[in-house]
């Protein structure tokens, strides 16, 4: 999963294009999120901040995040249906991109939970997987990821909830029965950081010189 993400979604592109022709629609999302998500991506920081004490979180603070609410991408899906729209739509959100520190304040329920900003560099060092052992973080020259142009979906009527909705429908989903016994896809079990690493790799972050 990932590396061949891109080639596999511009091959299937080609080929809607090759038998739809013009009325060909390409609707790519971004990071796709909220209750029942099999990657625990956001989960993870909504659960995370839910849980209170240091939080570990990589640094810089003003990094860009775009994502989008499963039930907010289905509903634009079946606009652009029903308009019979065509064409390519990039379906995340904000624009401009959210920051990363606005993406925990939004999953923030608890005052107990204090950010800890960790360089990148440290992370690397101490073999920190970006995009899994900490979701939605990427090295510098790859945060473009995170600042797709939406425009053209804006026009076509994209509605998105925002970031604070969207952490507390997710947090109201894990609080219920479904949701505490949710268990991620096998592909993604390695999502996040244990107390443990994440309690590790704080306490090597203070002791250095």
């Amino acid at each position: 999963i990932g590396r061949d993400n891109g080639a596999l979604t511009d091959a299937c592109e080609q080929v809607v294009s090759q038998v739809f022709g013009s009325r060909a629609l390409h609707v790519r999302p971004g990071l796709i999120v909220g209750p029942w998500d099999p990657t625990g991506r956001f989960t993870y920081w909504v659960d995370r901040l839910a849980r209170g004490g240091e939080v570990l979180a990589p640094a810089p603070a003003e990094a860009p995040v775009q994502l989008i609410h499963a039930a907010d991408l289905a509903a634009f899906i079946v606009r652009l249906l029903e308009d019979e729209a065509s064409g390519v739509f990039n379906a995340t959100g904000p624009q401009p991109a959210a920051t990363f520190a606005q993406m925990l304040d939004a999953c923030r329920t608890t005052r107990a939970a204090q950010i800890t900003w960790v360089a990148p560099e440290f992370l690397l060092a101490q073999q920190v997987e970006p995009w899994s052992n900490l979701p939605l973080w990427l090295p510098a020259d790859s945060v473009g990821t995170l600042q797709v142009d939406i425009s053209r979906a804006r026009a076509a009527g994209l509605q998105q909830r925002s970031l604070a909705e969207t952490a507390a429908n997710t947090l109201a989903w894990r609080k219920s029965g479904e949701g505490a016994a949710f268990a991620l896809d096998a592909n993604w079990t390695s999502v996040g950081l244990t107390a443990e690493r994440e309690a590790e790799l704080l306490a090597a972050w203070r002791q250095q010189p």
